[in-house]
């Protein structure tokens, strides 16, 4: 009865310190979002410039101006 007991007690002590560290962690997102001070490719705004498909049109773009000349 007592390792039942014991069981419980740990899953119970794992859910609720596994779900405090999502919380700090979201936590601190929202903060350093509000504050700018996120990595250029965390920010919203900035997703679409970093993103691998937006980089490949930018240098074909490119090497078309460079085939004109």
């Amino acid at each position: 009865m007592k390792k039942i007991i014991y069981i419980i007690l740990l899953i119970l002590f794992a859910l609720i310190l596994s779900g405090c560290a999502t919380k700090r962690k979201a936590r601190e997102y929202n903060d350093l979002r509000g504050l700018m001070l996120l990595e250029n490719n965390q920010l919203g705004r900035n997703k679409h410039f970093n993103s691998p498909k937006y980089q490949r049109t930018l240098k074909n773009n490119y090497k078309k101006i460079l085939k004109k000349r």
